[in-house]
């Protein structure tokens, strides 16, 4: 079985792989994998898109590293009504 904490990951894994177009390792870096803020931009619809999570841009600047963005949006998930 799938935890929610896992699918959230899968998902955000695969999203940055298709925006930032390269592998994306466990210690990953959203911004020294190539990101910038119209990469950041685009990654937030496609999260906002597949997993109904709104994340501010500040966010990513502030939760680069893909664990540190899991969990965010993590929480963010399971603080929805």
């Amino acid at each position: 079985m799938t935890t929610p904490a896992t699918g959230v990951h899968d998902a955000v894994v695969a999203i940055w792989t298709e925006v930032l177009g390269t592998e994306v390792t466990p210690d990953a870096d959203f911004f020294l994998l190539g990101g910038h803020s119209l990469l950041a931009t685009r990654m937030i619809a496609r999260v906002e898109q597949t997993l109904g999570v709104k994340v501010r841009l500040r966010d990513v600047f502030d939760h680069a590293e893909l664990d540190d963005f899991v969990g965010l949006v993590t929480d963010l998930a399971a603080a929805r009504p």
